[in-house]
């Protein structure tokens, strides 16, 4: 797509530091951010040691945040947004970038939790170390000064062939935009799927319930074949648990064998997928689910198999597997668009079941989840109270 890895700009702004000398004959200084660019502006910031090393978060302060006190030897580093009110991101261990709000807990590749100071990424670290380099060598000069980061020269810089400002910072665009269901926040990242950056939940349920299974009843409800919408349900059903599956190889200890076969097989076969969710990680794929849903749901996974492989027709492994007399051999069978949208409810049900199961064994960050649910509800007061 055209937007993919695409620069994006400074948000600009000025810093201003003042620097004297106070009647006790020591250094002092006064810093001031100003900005007048018609773009989304955020802020952070972070505390650095003279050398431009981030080691804390910085608060600004406001309504319901104490005071802190700085730490010992520490610079405050404001650090502004792009042009789109985003930070960029790399993890200190995967390395990988992507884009979210100010404060990340969580890397949305390998589930790393660390402070939001330890995701800064390469050209916010070298603008850390750049700030403080500047603001010290202020310090150190005998004559008291003002001097002027000029981020405005930065955002204006984007695009443009030359040498670049020492400050120079700019953001990369990624593949997938989504905002976390759980708490609200926006994250930019490489592929399709991923932890929320600051909460830490799984978007594959996300992606699941609220894309790829409306757009299958989509088709369906429009003339497309139930057969074909079988056959892709399942695989899509066998994607959401495979990127699962693969997240409980890199975060359980497990032995090869149960490696392998998360890793290597696919999830076509309900009944064995159930057990195998089961015993190895206590996690009911069907739980409430009575057993005529269940038994159709089973079904249905085998004729998965009749359509992708048999054009439709019954073979021997489906009679061998399913125990369906309703058919006999080189019969073709069809699907009615009821049971087809019985059935997808019945993988929704499924997916929600992986998703809670995944998320009981590594548990989101509850702050940000709770946050937006207050929210939720002091909005839906106010219009109730607005309606009376």
């Amino acid at each position: 797509m055209a937007e993919d890895f695409q620069e994006i700009g400074h948000s600009g702004g000025k810093i201003t530091f003042t620097v004297a000398t106070d009647k006790n004959n020591r250094r002092t200084y006064q810093s001031d951010f100003s900005s007048s660019r018609p773009v989304p502006h955020a802020l952070i910031g972070v505390y650095a040691t003279p050398k431009g090393i981030p080691f804390a978060h910085m608060s600004f302060g406001g309504w319901g945040d104490p005071a802190e006190t700085p730490p010992l030897g520490g610079l405050p580093v404001q650090i502004a947004s792009d042009s789109e009110g985003r930070f960029g991101h790399n993890c200190p261990r995967c390395n990988q970038y992507w884009r979210s709000g100010p404060g990340p807990n969580c890397c949305p590749y390998c589930a790393l939790w660390a402070p939001s100071y330890d995701f800064l990424s390469a050209a916010q670290l070298r603008y850390v170390e750049r700030y403080c380099e500047v603001l010290s060598n202020a310090l150190k000069a005998e004559a008291d000064s003002e001097v002027v980061i000029d981020m405005d020269e930065v955002a204006d810089a984007v695009g443009k062939e030359g040498e670049k400002p020492a400050f120079y910072v700019s953001e990369q665009s990624q593949q997938r935009k989504f905002t976390c269901t759980a708490c609200d926040e926006f994250n930019d990242i490489l592929g399709r799927y991923g932890y929320c950056s600051r909460c830490g939940t799984r978007n594959d349920l996300q992606d699941f319930e609220l894309n790829t299974i409306p757009s299958i009843r989509t088709r369906l409800n429009s003339g497309h074949g139930p057969e074909d919408c079988v056959r892709d349900a399942v695989a899509a059903f066998d994607s959401f648990t495979g990127q699962l599956a693969e997240q409980l190889v890199s975060l359980v200890p497990m032995t090869v064998r149960r490696k392998k076969r998360l890793e290597k097989q696919r999830f076509h076969d309900l009944d064995e997928v159930r057990k195998i969710f089961a015993q190895w990680f206590d996690v009911d794929v069907c739980a409430g689910m009575k057993e005529p849903e269940y038994a159709a749901a089973v079904r249905m996974f085998q004729r998965r198999h009749v359509y992708e492989h048999s054009g439709g027709e019954v073979d021997q492994e489906y009679l061998d597997q399913s125990g369906d007399t309703s058919v006999v051999l080189k019969q073709r069978i069809h699907e009615t668009r009821e049971d087809t949208h019985n059935f997808l409810g019945s993988l929704v049900k499924m997916a929600r079941n992986l998703h809670n199961g995944f998320h009981e064994l590594f548990p989101p960050l509850e702050g940000p989840i709770k946050a937006l649910k207050e929210k939720k509800a002091r909005m839906a007061e106010h219009a109730a109270r607005s309606n009376r």
